[in-house]
């Protein structure tokens, strides 16, 4: 049987704690809490699929695995996925309800970041968008096989 203070220890390095000023609210994520064969970055963990896939297709099977297409909020967020995911990907962003009105979500929230290159989005025939080798964003054909990351919320924990 272990010390009741090496278990306390424990645990205490597995959290990390966080609290918010005056309303006494703390939540804890738990350090490597993403399923095996995630990446965890902040409060969201990451999976590249093992094949690309077109556009739509690549949305459905991150749905399937309880999880949405990548949407990175930040240019930090990018420079994490390319560094240890994949260096180009597919994004959750479209304009394929209305022409040149692009939609980038996280899930159901509308992300307000972007990083589109020079001159992009620039063709009415592409209505997905990618993350390109050099970070910035370019709208593509949905049919093209392109990489895939799906995206979820890390576990939490609040108390």
């Amino acid at each position: 049987m272990l010390p009741k203070r090496l278990i306390v220890g424990l645990i205490s390095l597995c959290l990390m704690i966080r609290c918010t000023g005056g309303n006494e609210r703390c939540g804890a994520s738990i350090r490597g809490a993403c399923p095996p064969a995630w990446s965890q970055w902040g409060d969201k963990c990451y999976k590249q699929l093992s094949k690309n896939l077109p556009w739509a297709e690549a949305k459905q099977e991150c749905i399937k695995m309880g999880s949405v297409l990548v949407m990175p909020q930040s240019q930090e967020e990018t420079d994490f996925l390319q560094k240890n995911v994949y260096h180009w990907f597919w994004i959750n962003c479209n304009d394929l309800q209305v022409e040149g009105a692009w939609v980038c979500q996280d899930g159901t929230t509308v992300v307000e970041y972007s990083n589109w290159g020079k001159g992009q989005p620039s063709s009415t025939s592409e209505d997905c968008a990618v993350v390109t080798d050099n970070g910035d964003w370019n709208d593509v054909p949905c049919d093209d096989l392109s990489p895939v990351i799906c995206q979820r919320p890390a576990p939490q924990l609040h108390f």
